[in-house]
C-alpha cells in the first residue's frame, strides 16, 4: 500500500522490510500532519472475544499463543472488531513507536493490524490479505469464523499449499467460491501455475 495522505492525514502500512523507507519518505515533525494512522503488517496478533479479554488475562494470553519472549522489546495495541465480539490485540515494536512519535510529533497516532481487512463475513469464501511474505486469511462457514491466520512464506509455491490445505481442510469448492483478495493486498504470484484461482473484491 503506498502512503496516502490529506493535508492532515497520513496513512502507512509498514512491515520490518519497509519501516525505515516509510517513515524517511515524509518530512520530519511535519505540522501539517496532525494524524497518522499506522497498519500494521505482522504475524504478532490474537483474535481474544471480548467475554475473555481484561489487562489481567490479555498478557498470558499473548504469551501462551505467541510465546514468552515475543512480548519483549513490544507494545501491546488493540482493534475491536465488533462483527466478532471480540478484540485484535497486535504486538507494535517498541522503537517502531518511538520513531514514530517522533517523526510525527504533531500528530495523534493510531494503529490497527492488517488481518482486520480479512474479517469479513463472506461464507465459504477464503478472505485473503497478501503483504509481502505474509499471507493473512479468514474463512467463515456457517456465518461463524473458523479461521483467522497469518502463513509466512518465502516462494509462491510455499503459498499454494498452504491456501490447497485450508481448501481440503474446508471443503471449500473454489469453482463456486474462489479465494477473495481484499483491497489493498497483493496478488498471488504464480496462481495459475498452481491452480489458484482467485478474484479482487
Amino acid at each position: 500500500m503506498e502512503p496516502t495522505n490529506s493535508a492532515e492525514t497520513l496513512h502507512l502500512r509498514l512491515n520490518s522490510e519497509n519501516f525505515r523507507e516509510q517513515l524517511l519518505a515524509h518530512p520530519k515533525k511535519d505540522s501539517r500532519i496532525t494524524s497518522v494512522h499506522i497498519e500494521i503488517a505482522n504475524e504478532h496478533f490474537l483474535l481474544i472475544p471480548n467475554t475473555f479479554d481484561s489487562p489481567t488475562y490479555r498478557l498470558g494470553f499473548l504469551e501462551k499463543a505467541l510465546g514468552e519472549n515475543t512480548l519483549v522489546g513490544k507494545e501491546i495495541q488493540q482493534q475491536a472488531i465488533p462483527s466478532e465480539e471480540a478484540n485484535l490485540v497486535f504486538l507494535v515494536p517498541s522503537d517502531w513507536k518511538d520513531h514514530i512519535s517522533a517523526h510525527f510529533s504533531y500528530a495523534r497516532i493510531t494503529y490497527t493490524h492488517s488481518l482486520a481487512a480479512c474479517l469479513q463475513r463472506n461464507d465459504q469464501q477464503l478472505n485473503l490479505f497478501i503483504q509481502g511474505k505474509l499471507a493473512f486469511a479468514s474463512l467463515y462457514q456457517g456465518n461463524k469464523l473458523q479461521l483467522a491466520n497469518v502463513f509466512p512464506f518465502e516462494s509462491a509455491i510455499e503459498l499454494a499449499f498452504y491456501l490447497q490445505s485450508i481448501r481440503d481442510a474446508f471443503s471449500l469448492n473454489w469453482t463456486l467460491y474462489p479465494p477473495l483478495l481484499v483491497n489493498g493486498s497483493e496478488g498471488i504470484t504464480d496462481a495459475s501455475l498452481y491452480q489458484i484461482p482467485y478474484v479482487q473484491s
